[in-house]
């Protein structure tokens, strides 16, 4: 089926480079000649006035530059699409978060501001410079992008299944009711077109309490909580 204004309905398309577009944590096998296929694929589509592309690099101001310049970013992103970690971002944040982000920046330059994605959807939203309705979020992480968009922006996302991860650990296995898809254009042809099920992130929600919970409740936890319980008990 041919693509038009009739049948597109996501136009504003949000990549998470990171492990989609360029090798990151969890994918370090990303074909740079099929992302650049897609790419360009795309970019025809942004010509005709049909899509718009964005990028949104959680790297700081510097860094971000120097990945958009190797990665030839610009031949398909807007100057203005491009969206990076500025020091104005950072000292916007409250006391505690920005003492922290600095921090991590300090100990590694290449820290990723996770929940800088959200940021910016929702400036965009709430600035009415893009439609929620007509935004999809490519993404891989089903903690930092799924259940972070599902807190926060409540964007539409879609998760690219060769680099699926849970806070950046590789995840073995797909949870229910969330969409999926390969870096293929035929897959995008149905992201522009949405041709996805409503999902059910009732599924992504009880995964990600559970294991928090587990990571919370650790057998050291548990020893001091029972210790705590004893004690409560002979009173």
């Amino acid at each position: 089926m041919k693509l038009d204004e009739k049948n597109i309905v996501k136009k504003n398309i949000f990549f998470v480079p990171n492990d989609i577009l360029i090798m990151g944590a969890v994918n370090d096998s990303i074909s740079k000649k099929k992302t650049s296929k897609l790419l360009g694929f795309l970019k025809g589509l942004q010509e005709k006035k049909l899509v718009e592309l964005f990028l949104i690099f959680g790297l700081h101001d510097e860094r971000a530059k120097q990945k958009i310049k190797e990665n030839s970013f610009k031949d398909f992103f807007k100057k203005e699409n491009i969206f990076v970690v500025t020091d104005e971002y950072i000292n916007s944040k409250e006391e505690i978060d920005k003492a922290r982000h600095l921090e991590q920046l300090e100990m590694d330059p290449n820290f990723l501001d996770e929940y800088f994605k959200q940021h910016v959807l929702m400036n965009l939203f709430k600035e009415g410079k893009v439609s929620k309705e007509n935004s999809v979020l490519i993404a891989h992480d089903v903690f930092f992008d799924g259940f972070y968009s599902m807190r926060f922006s409540n964007a539409d996302f879609v998760l690219v299944k060769e680099s699926l991860s849970d806070r950046n650990n590789p995840l073995p296995a797909q949870i229910s009711g969330l969409n999926y898809i390969d870096l293929s254009e035929a897959d995008f042809k149905r992201i522009l077109m949405w041709k996805f099920p409503t999902p059910d992130l009732r599924f992504l929600e009880t995964y990600v309490f559970n294991k928090l919970k587990e990571e919370l409740l650790t057998k050291e936890n548990m020893n001091q909580i029972f210790k705590i319980k004893g004690k409560l008990d002979k009173k």
